[in-house]
C-alpha cells in the first residue's frame, strides 16, 4: 500500500477484506475453475487478520529513554486513540513519560516502571474482558518476558511487535522467553520489526527531520543518538498497521547473545523493515505538530 494516511489505510483494510471474503465465497460456486483454486489456495492461508485497530495500546520503551523514545510515545500519544499504558524502565524515565503523555493531551495514559507493578498496571489500563491487547517493545523485551510467566491470563491477549534493533542486552535471556512463549502459544502473535534500513543523503534528511521534532519536544534529548530516533517510530507505525512497512516471513530463532535472528529451522513469524524513511517522517510531522501542544489526538 501507498497511502500514508490511516483513515485511507482503514477503507482500503475493509475493501481487502470484503474482496477476500467474496472471493473465498464465490469458489463455492465455480467448482473445477481458476476461481475454485484460489478459493481453496485462501482457505489454506489461514483466516483474515483479526482487526486490532480498537484493541487498546501498551507502549514498552525498555530500559532507555531517549530520542527516538521521545518520538514514538508523542505520536502514540497523538495518532492512537486506543493509548492505553506506556512503561519505562526506571522513575526518571517514567517522569520524564508523564511529562511527554500531558504534553500532548494524554493525561489519561498510564505510565509504569516497577517490573512487579506491570501485570495489573496492564490489567487496569486495557480491561479485564479478554479482549486483544497490542503491545509494541520498542526495546529489549525484558518487561515482556517478566511478564508472560506472571500474568499468563494477560499473555494470551497480546499481539506483540517487537523491536530487534540492536544496543546493549540488559537481560540476553529475554528474547528466548519470549520466542519461547510463542512456540508453546502462550502469547497470541509476534512480529519482529528492524530499524530504518538504508543511507545516503535522503536518509540522513530524514533523520535530521525526525531530531529537530523530538528537539521541539524536549529540549534536554541526547542529540548525539540522532541515527536510531526513527527506531521506535518504525516499530509503532507497524503495530497500528500503517503502511510503512514491508514484511515477509522468516524462520526465527535467538542467538548466543539473546537476540532475535532470522534461521531456517527457527519459528515462522512476520519480519518488517522501511527502507523509504520520508513517508513516515511526514506522518509524523502531521500526528505530533509540536507548536500545537493542544490538539487532540
Amino acid at each position: 500500500m501507498t497511502s500514508e494516511s490511516p483513515t485511507h489505510e482503514g477503507k482500503a483494510v475493509d475493501q481487502a477484506r470484503q474482496d477476500y471474503d467474496a472471493l473465498r465465497a464465490v469458489g463455492e460456486l465455480f467448482p473445477d475453475t481458476a476461481l475454485a483454486e484460489s478459493s481453496r489456495q485462501l482457505e489454506r492461508g489461514g483466516d483474515w487478520p483479526e482487526n486490532l485497530r480498537d484493541a487498546p495500546l501498551v507502549v514498552d520503551a525498555g530500559s532507555a529513554w531517549g530520542p527516538g523514545t521521545v518520538l514514538a510515545v508523542a505520536a502514540a500519544g497523538r495518532g492512537v486513540p486506543r493509548l492505553a499504558l506506556v512503561i519505562v524502565g526506571d522513575e526518571p524515565a517514567a517522569s520524564a513519560a508523564r511529562r511527554l503523555l500531558d504534553r500532548v493531551g494524554r493525561p489519561e495514559v498510564g505510565v509504569v516502571f516497577r517490573p512487579a507493578e506491570v501485570p495489573a498496571a496492564v490489567r487496569s489500563a486495557c480491561g479485564g474482558d479478554g479482549q486483544p491487547i497490542r503491545w509494541a517493545g520498542l526495546g529489549e523485551p525484558l518487561h515482556l518476558a517478566q511478564l508472560i510467566p506472571h500474568a499468563p491470563d494477560l499473555a494470551g491477549r497480546l499481539r506483540v511487535t517487537q523491536s530487534v534493533t540492536g544496543g546493549r542486552l540488559v537481560s540476553p535471556d529475554a528474547a528466548r522467553t519470549v520466542l519461547d512463549a510463542v512456540r508453546e502459544g502462550r502469547i497470541a502473535a509476534l512480529d519482529l520489526v528492524g530499524g530504518p534500513e538504508g543511507d545516503g543523503p535522503a536518509a540522513d534528511h530524514s533523520h535530521r527531520q525526525a531530531m529537530a521534532l523530538v528537539e521541539a519536544l524536549d529540549e534536554t534529548v541526547d542529540r548525539s543518538a540522532t541515527a536510531a530516533v526513527l527506531d521506535g517510530s518504525v516499530v509503532l507505525s507497524a503495530a497500528v498497521m500503517l503502511p510503512f512497512v514491508d514484511v515477509e516471513r522468516a524462520g526465527t530463532a535467538v542467538d548466543a547473545e539473546g537476540r532475535f535472528r532470522r534461521g531456517h529451522d527457527g519459528v515462522s513469524l512476520w519480519w518488517g523493515a522501511i527502507e523509504d524513511h520520508d513517508p513516515l517522517v511526514r506522518w509524523l510531522s502531521r500526528v505530533i505538530e509540536p507548536s500545537r501542544p493542544d490538539r487532540e489526538a
